[in-house]
């Protein structure tokens, strides 16, 4: 669906710059938003939103910083285990493995043969 919404848009777009009618569409269109953006009623909405911003930007930035602590803060607690893969849960992959056992010298001198993926020596 996002593919057909795309390439209508880019129709769109392609009449709007491409044709003769469509350049004057565009013109029409720019006029029109060039109107609006110059309204009073606009740059009043406009300016309240800028004071808004402005007001409101240290209580934000303030969140944020906590947000981000927080987030650094649980990264670290579980940094020391490790993700669960294909399904197991969380208890199962804070157990690790057990190693698979490598061959000792006793091992090789009494011909124990290695495990496989080992080599002999």
């Amino acid at each position: 669906m996002q593919k057909v919404l795309t390439f209508a848009a880019g129709a769109a777009v392609g009449f709007v710059l491409g044709t003769r009618s469509g350049r004057q569409t565009y013109e029409k269109m720019r006029h029109q938003s060039v109107e609006l953006w110059h309204n009073p009623t606009v740059q009043e909405k406009v300016s309240d939103a800028t004071e808004t911003v402005k007001h409101k930007a240290p209580q934000v930035q303030h969140k944020v910083g906590e947000l981000a602590k927080k987030a650094t803060h649980r990264h670290t607690d579980t940094n020391s285990t490790t993700a669960p893969t294909n399904g197991a849960s969380l208890g199962d992959a804070a157990t690790p493995a057990p190693a698979a056992p490598t061959p000792t010298d006793a091992d090789t001198a009494t011909g124990v043969p290695p495990t496989r993926g080992q080599s002999a020596g």
